[in-house]
């Protein structure tokens, strides 16, 4: 029996550069990502069973083949061969449907959990391989800390910075689609500030926390904003109670407001009627 810590991102910053039409990936979207590893993680326990199964505290969670988790055990004992079965139980405390790539963190926790009980070896280039089967979110665990992110051209490219953040997550009782953060993008206003983006990986690399404050944005906004308009009346309340900047994470709905110190992430949590979460930046 392995039990590892499965830590989730956030996107600091989140450019839609636009559709892809032609290629491999047509139809799916080029995005420009800073991502930040957090200390919110769900845990992940896996041992040896005689069939495949998955145990979840969050019943919102799928418990079947369709859940990430057993498509990595699926895609790993087809990739090599392997006849072995586990019990995977899942104690969740990352949102689901948040945009917080829960289900992307899952599912490189349970390669390298795999690849431990099986002794596998892979390298870590492996991992990414198998992990881009499942997700293009999932190569960017194996590096974690701090990266920025095409997902669907493939660049990933590693941020070395000493930089140390606070965070107030704050959790709507609702979810957004991906297929709805999708379906509205008006591509005449999206990809307007890349150059914030790549201002924001310089400012990174110099631990410059007020420039990355000030640089933080997120291209989905435009898109689910208007079709949930509690999202940006939330947004609003948490920079009146004390937030130095506020974004949605991903394709929502969490919010993510960045504070000073944890002192102030429990006066802003205090000051707000929704459910939310102190966390910081995981040191790695």
């Amino acid at each position: 029996m392995i039990t590892k810590n499965s830590y989730t991102r956030i996107t600091l910053a989140l450019d839609i550069i636009g559709k892809i039409y032609n290629g491999p990936m047509k139809g799916y979207h080029e995005l420009g990502i800073i991502k930040h590893q957090i200390t919110l993680c769900d845990s992940i326990e896996v041992k040896e069973s005689r069939s495949t199964k998955i145990e979840c505290s969050d019943t919102a969670v799928p418990h079947d083949s369709s859940n990430i988790c057993w498509k990595a055990v699926d895609l790993i004992k087809k990739r090599y061969g392997i006849d072995k079965n586990v019990t995977i139980s899942i104690d969740k405390n990352i949102p689901v449907m948040g945009g917080l790539a829960g289900g992307s963190a899952n599912a490189a926790t349970m390669i390298d959990i795999l690849n431990e009980l099986w002794a596998l070896n892979f390298s870590k280039e492996e991992k990414k391989q198998l992990g881009r089967k499942l997700g293009m979110d999932v190569p960017f665990f194996f590096d974690g800390g701090t990266a920025f992110d095409t997902e669907t051209t493939g660049v990933l490219q590693k941020i070395d910075t000493d930089l140390f953040a606070t965070f107030v997550l704050v959790i709507p009782n609702f979810g957004v689609s991906t297929r709805d953060a999708y379906g509205g993008i008006d591509y005449s206003k999206v990809a307007k500030k890349t150059l914030q983006t790549s201002e924001m990986k310089s400012c990174i690399s110099l631990n410059d926390m007020s420039k990355v404050v000030s640089l933080m944005h997120n291209d989905f906004e435009l898109s689910v904003f208007p079709r949930y308009p509690q999202l940006q009346q939330i947004r609003d309340k948490m920079l009146e109670a004390g937030c130095l900047n506020a974004i949605m994470s991903g394709s929502g709905s969490t919010l993510i407001g960045i504070v000073r110190n944890r002192k102030e992430a429990m006066r802003v949590c205090n000051s707000l009627e929704y459910k939310s979460i102190i966390t910081e930046t995981l040191k790695r």
